[in-house]
C-alpha cells in the first residue's frame, strides 16, 4: 500500500512539474515574442523620428513644409497614439518596476558608450549569421534555378497518361470521357504518335510524327520561334464532312435513317458487372428512368436510331438523317430497373454494391419499364444482326473457316491462327488509305527536321513537303492491321527550337481519319496542382501509367533539402564561434561594469532589474547581429550571382540568380539570433545579480 501511495504521489509530482514547465515555457515564449515586437516597434519609431529631423534640417525647407502640413500632422498624431497603445500592451502593463522601453533605451545608451565592444560583438554575430544565410540562400537559389529549368508552373498541374506495355487497357474516346468526369480534372488532351515518311527533293526520311491539338501544344509550352501553330482542337471528324462510305476513317459503310426508326430486332446481354443507364427517349438528354444490369438468360429488344454519343466501336456515330445530322444506335427494351442511391448492403436487402437500390412500385414489386439505352456495355446476338461494317483500308474478305465473333460468345478463349507445316506465317498486309478531304494538312516542325531536309529556317514558313503516316495495330481496333496513308502534301506553318531529334506535329484530326481508335498518350491537366497526386492515383487505379514533372521536382526538393541541411551545419560552426565570442565579451563586460552595477543597486535597482538589463543588452546585440547577418548573406549571394551571370551571359544562358531567401527562413534566423543572444547573456546576467552593491563600489 505504501509503495502504491508513493507511486501515486510521484506521478502527481511529475504531472505538476510538467505542467509548471509547460506554463513557464509558454510564459517565456510570450515574453520573448512581445519583447521582439516591442524592440521592432521602438526601432521603427526611432527611425521615423530620425527621418523627420532629417527632413526638417537637411532639405532646405522643402521637408519642413511637408512635416508641417495638416495631413502629415494628423498622420503623426495618429501614429503616436497607436505607438503608445501598442507599447503599453507589449510592455505587459508592469507596475512597480522599470518598464521594458526604459530597459531598451538604457541598453542602447550603454552600447553607445562602449562602441568598440558593441561593434565587435555585433560584428561577430553578423558574420556567423551571414555565413548561415549565405550558404542556405545559395541552396534555395540553386533549387529554384534547377526547378525553373526543369518545369514550368503549369506543368506542376499536368500528368502524362499512357497504357501499360503489353496491357489490354487502351486509351480511347471513352477513356477521355472518363478522365474528364473526374471532378478535379480540368482537361484531357490526347496524343497520337506514328512514324512519318517525309519526302522532300527526291529524298525520303523516316521520323516521329505527333498528332496533337492546339491546346496540347499550348499546355506543353511548345512555342514556335518562327511562324505559328495550327488552329485545331477537334478530336473527332464530323460525319457530314466525309464522303459517303467513309466515316472518320473507321467505317466504309454509311447508314441513313430518322430519329426513333427501328433498325432490326435483336437479342442482347449486358456485360457482367456493368450498370446501364435507361432513358425515356433515345437521346443523351432524355430523362433517366433508372439503371439496369445483366440478368439470367438473354433479353430481347429493338435496335433503333437515336442521338449520337461517344463509343469505342463507332455505334454511337454510325448513321445520319437526311439532313446529315449524325445518329447513333440505341436499344429499346423492357428491363428491370434500379435506383442510383447510396445504400448499405448489410442493412438493406435491396442494396447492390452500395450504390444501387431496387426500384419498387406500390405493390412492392420491382419496376420493369420499356426504355432506351446506348449500345455501350452490351453484347448483341441473334439471327438478324447485320454484318459488321468494313474498316477503312482493311480487307473485307471473309475467312472461309468459321471463326466465332466476340459478340456472339461469352468465352474468354483467344482464337489464334495455326501456322502451316512449313512454319511460314503470312505477314499482315499494309493497306494504303487517303486522308480525309477535310484534313488541315499543316505542320509545325523543329529545327532538327529542317536540318535533315536542308531547309533554311528563315525560308521554312510556307515550304511544302510530302508525308505519309504509318499506323500499327496498337492504335487500331484490329491489332494485326497495318495502315499507311497515301502521300499527302503538308505546309510548314511554324518552327520550334528543338535541335536534337527531328519531329513534327500535325493536327490531331488528320491522323484520326486513318481509322485510329486508340491513342498513344493523354496529357491530364488538373485544376489545382495540390490535387495532382489524387488525380494520378485515380487514373492509375484504372490500369494506366502516369508520369509527371512533379516527380522530378520532388526528387530535386529532396536532394536540395539534404544539401541545405549540410550547408546550415557548416554555417552553424561560424555561428558557434560568434556565440562564444559574444559570451566572452559579455562576461568581460560584466567585470568592467562591476562598479556600475553596484551604483545601480545602491540607487535602488533590484537584482531582477539588473538581470533584465543584461539580458536586454545581449538580446539587442543578437537581434542587430541577426538583421545585419541577413543583409550580409543576401548581399554576398547576389554578388556571387552577378559574377556567375557575367560568364553565363557570354554563354548565351542569360542572368543567373543563385540566391533566394524565403520569408519563413528569415523569421527562423531572427528567432535564432535572439535565442543566441538570450543564451549567451544568461550567465553574465545571473552573475550580475549576485554582486554586492557595497563590494562593487569598492571594486577597482
Amino acid at each position: 500500500m505504501e509503495n502504491a501511495a508513493t507511486a501515486i504521489n510521484d506521478m502527481r509530482t511529475f504531472r505538476e512539474k510538467t505542467k509548471n514547465l509547460l506554463l513557464n515555457l509558454r510564459t517565456s515564449s510570450w515574453k520573448m515574442g512581445t519583447f521582439v515586437l516591442l524592440l521592432i516597434v521602438y526601432l521603427l519609431a526611432k527611425a521615423g523620428n530620425i527621418i523627420v529631423i532629417f527632413l526638417e534640417t537637411k532639405t532646405r525647407g522643402v521637408g519642413l513644409k511637408l512635416t508641417r502640413s495638416n495631413i502629415f500632422q494628423k498622420l503623426t498624431a495618429r501614429s503616436t497614439v497607436f505607438y503608445e497603445r501598442l507599447t503599453t500592451y507589449l510592455d505587459l502593463q508592469r507596475t512597480g518596476t522599470i518598464s521594458r522601453i526604459e530597459l531598451i533605451e538604457l541598453s542602447l545608451r550603454n552600447m553607445q558608450a562602449k562602441k568598440t565592444r558593441t561593434f565587435i560583438t555585433v560584428g561577430g554575430m553578423m558574420i556567423g549569421i551571414g555565413a548561415i544565410v549565405f550558404l542556405v540562400s545559395v541552396g534555395y537559389g540553386f533549387e529554384r534555378l534547377v526547378i525553373t529549368r526543369v518545369a514550368r508552373l503549369d506543368e506542376m498541374k499536368q500528368a502524362d497518361v499512357s497504357p501499360q506495355a503489353g496491357g489490354k487497357v487502351k486509351i480511347t474516346d471513352k477513356t477521355l470521357s472518363d478522365f474528364k468526369e473526374i471532378p478535379i480534372v480540368e482537361s484531357a488532351l490526347p496524343l497520337i504518335a506514328v512514324v512519318g515518311r517525309v519526302s522532300y527533293l527526291n529524298s525520303v526520311t523516316d521520323m516521329a510524327v505527333y498528332g496533337v491539338t492546339t491546346e496540347y501544344l499550348k499546355q506543353s509550352a511548345i512555342k514556335p520561334v518562327t511562324g505559328k501553330v495550327f488552329d485545331s482542337n477537334e478530336l473527332a471528324l464530323n460525319v457530314s464532312d466525309l464522303p459517303t462510305r467513309q466515316v472518320a476513317g473507321v467505317s466504309t459503310e454509311r447508314n441513313f435513317g430518322s430519329l426513333g426508326d427501328t433498325i432490326q430486332d435483336i437479342d442482347f446481354n449486358v456485360d457482367p458487372g456493368t450498370w446501364i443507364r435507361v432513358r425515356e427517349s433515345p437521346s443523351t438528354s432524355g430523362k433517366i428512368l433508372g439503371y439496369t444490369k445483366r440478368v439470367e438468360g438473354q433479353d430481347s429488344g429493338q435496335e433503333v436510331w437515336g442521338s449520337k454519343y461517344q463509343s469505342d466501336n463507332n455505334t454511337g456515330n454510325s448513321g445520319s438523317d437526311e439532313n446529315g445530322n449524325a445518329l447513333g444506335k440505341w436499344i429499346k427494351a423492357s428491363v428491370l430497373l434500379w435506383k442510383n442511391e447510396k445504400c448499405d448492403p448489410a442493412t438493406q436487402g435491396d442494396c447492390e454494391g452500395g450504390k444501387y437500390l431496387i426500384a419498387r412500385d406500390d405493390n412492392n414489386h420491382q419496376v420493369q419499364k420499356s426504355g432506351y439505352f446506348a449500345e455501350i456495355g452490351v453484347k448483341l446476338s441473334g439471327v438478324n444482326i447485320k454484318p459488321a461494317p468494313q474498316v477503312l483500308g482493311l480487307s473485307t474478305t471473309a475467312s472461309s473457316s468459321a471463326t466465332p465473333s466476340s459478340s456472339t460468345t461469352n468465352s474468354n478463349i483467344d482464337w489464334v491462327e495455326i501456322a502451316s507445316e512449313a512454319g511460314i506465317v503470312k505477314p499482315p498486309e499494309t493497306k494504303t488509305v487517303d486522308l480525309s478531304t477535310k484534313a488541315i494538312k499543316q505542320a509545325v516542325v523543329n529545327r532538327a527536321m529542317l536540318s535533315v531536309l536542308g531547309i533554311k529556317e528563315a525560308e521554312a514558313i510556307g515550304k511544302k513537303f510530302m508525308a505519309s503516316f504509318v499506323v500499327v495495330g496498337d492504335l487500331l481496333s484490329d491489332p494485326t492491321a497495318n495502315i499507311e496513308s497515301a502521300q499527302t502534301e503538308y505546309t510548314i506553318v511554324g518552327v520550334t527550337p528543338e535541335e536534337k531529334t527531328p519531329v513534327f506535329y500535325v493536327p490531331f484530326i488528320d491522323l484520326r481519319t486513318l481509322g485510329i481508335t486508340n491513342f498513344s498518350q493523354v496529357k491530364v491537366v488538373v485544376k489545382d496542382q495540390n490535387q495532382l497526386e489524387k488525380a494520378r492515383r485515380q487514373i492509375e487505379s484504372m490500369g494506366y501509367i502516369t508520369r509527371s514533372v512533379a516527380d522530378t521536382v520532388a526528387q530535386i526538393n529532396s536532394l536540395f533539402a539534404t544539401a541545405r541541411t549540410v550547408l546550415m551545419l557548416l554555417g552553424m560552426v561560424a555561428l558557434a564561434v560568434a556565440a562564444l565570442g559574444m559570451f566572452n565579451t559579455l562576461t568581460v563586460s560584466l567585470l568592467e561594469r562591476t562598479r556600475e552595477v553596484g551604483l545601480m543597486k545602491a540607487m535602488g535597482m533590484k537584482s531582477s532589474e539588473v538581470q533584465e538589463l543584461f539580458l536586454t543588452e545581449s538580446m539587442i546585440m543578437g537581434f542587430f547581429g541577426g538583421i545585419l547577418g541577413i543583409v550580409l548573406g543576401w548581399i554576398l549571394g547576389k554578388l556571387i550571382g552577378i559574377i556567375l551571370s557575367f560568364f553565363a551571359i557570354f554563354k548565351g544562358v542569360g542572368f543567373v540568380d543563385i540566391s533566394y531567401i524565403p520569408l519563413p527562413f528569415i523569421l527562423v534566423i531572427v528567432f535564432l539570433s535572439l535565442l543566441v543572444g538570450l543564451v549567451t547573456g544568461i550567465y553574465p546576467a545571473r552573475r550580475a545579480t549576485r554582486i554586492s552593491a557595497l563590494n562593487a563600489l569598492r571594486y577597482e
